[in-house]
């Protein structure tokens, strides 16, 4: 029987995995963590903690005791900074019987750091990377201003004028050429030998938040390729949810590698690919079969827990 945790339990990936669990019969148990107490995610798990910040010095002494405490064999990424942690300490945690389903540390901080991606990726996709630079007076407006580390549309400026962009200041920001096309997220799920498993491609066709309110599958085949190319480039393992958006002329470029599931992965689940499933397959030692998706339309919307 499996114990999974999930961290950030009150973001929409964490809620996407249990609903993913729950359509599969899943008979083990779920151990979910947030810095809020009234996180959603806590009120559909069996066990739910209030932890410290994922930035704080008191996090990962907090986290391995409940690891330990309640007995976690596979723990699935959901949030950004609360990865890097589970994958710098991959030796002890396998060391004490407990998977780490993501990928490895240094991939985990290439993708993170947008303009370490960047200089990663651009002797190999150029013509499938957005201009970017440190200084947004090299580029033409309009210009997209982005914090160098950080996900969704958090702190993200859309610069018209140069003097917009005096406006955003020093800070550690990278600067974009403006992609004005069709936005997509692609899940991509690989083994843990970087080995591609599935590629779903999803139009955005709402977003609020940063997060996909409604959605549409396609099948892409130039696109599937793309995100397979720079999966096995990154050497990604586990689940990765990458971001593209079309420019002036129709070409998909890569936006966002966020190497974790993503807030809106449980459309490909609806599609007929359940990555949760495929996960604890492999990580039970079974052979896996992962099924193509289907061309599916799928909306949003609220549900209230009483607490």
């Amino acid at each position: 029987m499996n114990t999974i945790l999930l961290t950030c339990s009150g973001g929409p990936a964490a809620v996407g995995v249990i609903k993913s669990l729950r359509d599969i019969g899943f008979g083990g148990r779920v151990v979910s963590i947030d810095l809020d107490p009234l996180a959603v995610g806590g009120y559909m798990s069996d066990v739910s903690y209030v932890v410290p910040r994922s930035d704080s010095d008191e996090y990962w002494n907090v986290v391995l005791d409940i690891i330990k405490r309640e007995g976690v064999d596979l723990i699935l990424p959901t949030g950004d900074s609360d990865i890097r942690h589970f994958s710098q300490h991959r030796d002890l945690l396998e060391s004490i019987g407990v998977s780490v389903f993501m990928s490895d540390y240094e991939t985990i901080i290439t993708c993170q750091d947008k303009m370490k991606f960047y200089e990663c990726c651009v002797s190999e996709f150029d013509t499938h990377l957005p201009k970017t630079t440190t200084n947004g007076y090299d580029l033409e407006l309009p210009i997209l201003a982005k914090p160098r580390n950080g996900s969704g549309s958090r702190g993200i400026h859309l610069c018209k004028t140069f003097r917009e962009l005096e406006l955003i200041g020093n800070g550690d920001y990278i600067f974009q050429e403006y992609l004005p096309g069709q936005e997509y997220t692609v899940d991509v799920l690989c083994d843990m030998y970087n080995n591609v498993l599935s590629v779903v491609v999803r139009k955005r066709v709402q977003v609020k938040a940063g997060i996909s309110t409604k959605g549409e599958i396609v099948r892409d085949s130039y696109i599937e390729d793309l995100c397979t190319r720079i999966s096995k480039h990154l050497n990604i393992k586990g689940p990765v949810c990458i971001q593209l958006k079309n420019d002036i002329n129709g070409t998909p470029k890569f936006v966002e590698i966020n190497p974790r599931l993503g807030g809106g992965t449980y459309f490909t689940t609806l599609s007929g690919v359940n990555f949760i499933d495929t996960i604890l397959k492999l990580n039970n030692g079974e052979d896996v079969s992962v099924p193509s998706p289907n061309e599916i339309k799928v909306v949003r919307y609220f549900e209230e827990i009483i607490v």
